[in-house]
C-alpha cells in the first residue's frame, strides 16, 4: 500500500470522496459568482457545470460505495485512484503553464483535474472490484481447504471409534457407514451404501413404525439425541441386540433430513443382565423358601421352650429361648438383605427412643452404657428399626469393649448412633457395609449386621454415612428419615 493509499485509509475513503465532491461544488459556485460580463451565458456556465457535476458524482459514489460489491477494506482503492488522477492532470496543467501553452488557467487547474478524478473514480471502482473478486476467491479457497481438512479429520474419527456409525437419508437408505458398522453387521460397505436400513433389521422389527417414532421424537426439536434398542440380523443370519443413538444432521441443500446413528452391540451386556436377574430371582426364591422352612421349627422350638417345667435349668432355658429368638432375627435380616423393600411390612410411627431402649435390652452388655438423647418419631417398620439399633449396639460392644458408652442422638432430619470406642479407620468406612465383611469372624461374626443396616437405609431412602464421634469412636448417621405425621 502506497503513501496515498495509507493516507486515504487513515482518513477514510468515503470522507475523502465527500470532501473532494464538496470542494468541487464550492469552487463551482465561486466561479459562477465571480464571472465577468465579457462572456456569454453559455460560456460562463460551462466550467461551473462541469465542476458541480464532478462534485455530485464523487459525493454520490461516496454515498453508494457501501452498497456495492466492493469490500469495505478496499474502499481506499477507489478514493486513491481519484486523487492520483487529479494529481496527474494537475501536474499536466502545471507543466503547460510553465511552458506558456495554457490559455485558460481555470480549466487547466480546476475543471480538467475534477474530470480526471471522476475518470479515476471509475478506474478505481473496477480495480477495487477486481481485487474483491481475487480476495473472495482466495478466501473461498482457504475455506475449501479448511473444510477438506475438517472432513478428513472427522472421517478419521468416524473410522477410528469402536462403535458402528452410519448415516441414512430421508428414505432411510444408507449413505455412509464406517468399518466398525460393517464388521458388526457382516456386510461390505458397497452392499450397505444405497440399501435401505431394513436390510439389517430382524424379521420382527417394524422398520416403518420405528422410523416414524424416531421422526416424532427428533422432529419436534425437543431432543438433540435419542437412544433406542433393537435387534439386527447380520449377513450370516446371526441376531444381535444393539443400542442405537440417533441425531439429526444439520440441514444441507441435498441432505435436509439425514440422520447419523451410533450403534453399540449390547448382546453380551443384556445376557449378563438376564443372568443376573435370574440369579436374583433364584436367590429371592431361596431366601423365601429358607425363611419359610426355618420359621416353622423355630416357632415350634419357641413354643416348647416356654412350656419347659419350672424345675428345669433356668439358665439353659434362657439360652435356648434366646437362641431361637436370634435365629428368627437372622431370618429377618437375611430377608431384608436379599429382598430389600419387598421384605418390609407397611410403615407405622416408630418412636426411636423406645425402639433404641428395647434393642439395648436384647444386647448382652451389662457393663456398657446407653444414652438416649432423641425425641423423634419416624415412619418405618418397628421390628426392623429395632434390629438396626441392636446390630449397631452389638457392633459398638464388639469393637469398643464391654464398658463402651453408646449414644443415640438427633440430627436435623434423622438420627445417629455413636460410641466412644476405637472408631473405624477412614479407609475401611465404605468396606464395613459390604456383605461378609467382619473383623469378628473368630467370634462367630458373619458380616451381615452392618450390611443389614446399610440395606435398611437404602430401602427407606435414608442417607447413611460413617464418621468419627466426638470421643473418637464410630458414628453412624441416618439423614432424611421420614418423620411421622402427628
Amino acid at each position: 500500500m502506497g503513501y496515498v493509499s495509507r493516507a486515504v485509509a487513515g482518513l477514510g475513503a468515503r470522507r475523502v470522496l465527500f470532501a473532494l465532491g464538496g470542494a468541487y461544488a464550492a469552487v463551482a459556485v465561486g466561479i459562477a459568482v465571480t464571472q465577468t460580463g465579457e462572456q456569454t451565458v453559455g460560456e460562463a456556465l460551462i466550467s461551473p457545470l462541469l465542476l458541480a457535476t464532478s462534485g455530485l458524482v464523487l459525493s454520490y459514489c461516496g454515498y453508494r460505495l457501501p452498497r456495492t460489491n466492493v469490500r469495505p477494506d478496499l474502499f481506499h482503492v477507489v478514493a486513491s485512484w481519484c486523487l492520483r488522477a487529479f494529481g496527474v492532470m494537475f501536474g499536466i496543467a502545471l507543466s503547460a503553464e510553465l511552458l506558456g501553452s495554457l490559455d485558460d488557467p481555470v480549466s487547466g487547474f480546476v475543471v480538467l483535474p475534477s474530470l480526471a478524478s471522476v475518470a479515476g473514480l471509475g478506474m478505481g471502482y473496477h480495480d477495487a472490484k477486481a481485487r474483491t473478486r481475487a480476495l473472495d476467491a482466495e478466501e473461498r479457497q482457504r475455506e475449501a481447504e479448511r473444510y477438506s481438512r475438517e472432513l478428513e479429520r472427522y472421517h478419521t474419527i468416524v473410522e477410528t471409534v469402536n462403535d458402528g456409525i452410519f448415516v441414512v437419508d430421508e428414505e432411510s437408505r444408507f449413505t455412509l457407514v464406517n468399518d466398525a458398522y460393517t464388521e458388526l453387521v457382516g456386510y461390505d460397505r458397497e452392499e450397505l451404501v444405497g440399501s435401505p436400513s431394513s436390510l439389517v433389521a430382524a424379521e420382527e422389527t417394524d422398520v416403518d413404525a420405528m422410523s416414524r417414532e424416531v421422526s416424532h421424537d427428533l422432529g419436534d426439536g425437543t431432543a438433540e439425541t435419542k437412544t433406542y434398542e433393537s435387534i439386527v440380523r447380520t449377513a450370516s443370519g446371526e441376531r444381535k441386540e444393539v443400542e442405537s443413538t440417533v441425531a439429526v444432521l444439520p440441514e444441507q441443500d441435498d441432505a435436509a433430513h439425514d440422520k447419523v446413528v451410533v450403534v453399540r452391540d449390547i448382546t453380551e451386556r443384556n445376557e449378563r443382565e438376564r443372568q443376573l436377574e435370574q440369579q436374583n430371582e433364584r436367590l429371592d426364591s431361596f431366601a423365601s423358601l429358607l425363611a419359610h422352612e426355618l420359621r416353622n421349627p423355630v416357632t415350634i422350638g419357641q413354643i416348647y421352650s416356654q412350656q419347659l417345667p419350672a424345675e428345669a435349668d433356668s439358665g439353659a432355658v434362657e439360652y435356648v429361648t434366646e437362641a431361637f429368638d436370634r435365629i428368627e432375627d437372622m431370618i429377618d435380616v437375611m430377608l431384608v438383605v436379599t429382598r430389600g423393600r419387598e421384605a418390609l411390612s407397611e410403615s407405622a410411627p416408630v418412636e426411636l427412643a423406645d425402639a433404641a431402649r428395647e434393642a439395648w435390652n436384647e444386647v448382652d452388655a451389662p457393663d456398657a452404657t446407653l444414652e438416649v438423647e432423641i425425641d423423634r418419631t419416624i415412619e418405618a417398620d418397628e421390628t426392623y428399626v429395632r434390629h438396626l439399633f441392636r446390630n449397631l449396639f452389638e457392633n459398638a460392644v464388639e469393637h469398643g469393649g464391654p464398658q463402651v458408652t453408646v449414644t443415640v442422638g438427633e440430627l436435623p432430619t434423622g438420627f445417629y448412633v455413636a460410641d466412644d470406642g476405637t472408631g473405624i479407620p477412614t479407609d475401611q468406612r465404605d468396606a464395613v457395609f459390604e456383605t461378609g465383611y467382619t473383623t469378628a469372624g473368630s467370634n462367630g461374626g458373619m458380616g451381615l449386621g452392618l450390611t443389614f443396616v446399610n440395606e435398611m437405609a437404602d430401602v427407606y431412602e435414608w442417607d447413611c454415612s460413617v464418621t468419627e464421634s466426638e470421643t473418637g469412636g464410630a458414628r453412624f448417621e441416618f439423614a432424611n428419615a421420614t418423620e411421622a405425621v402427628a
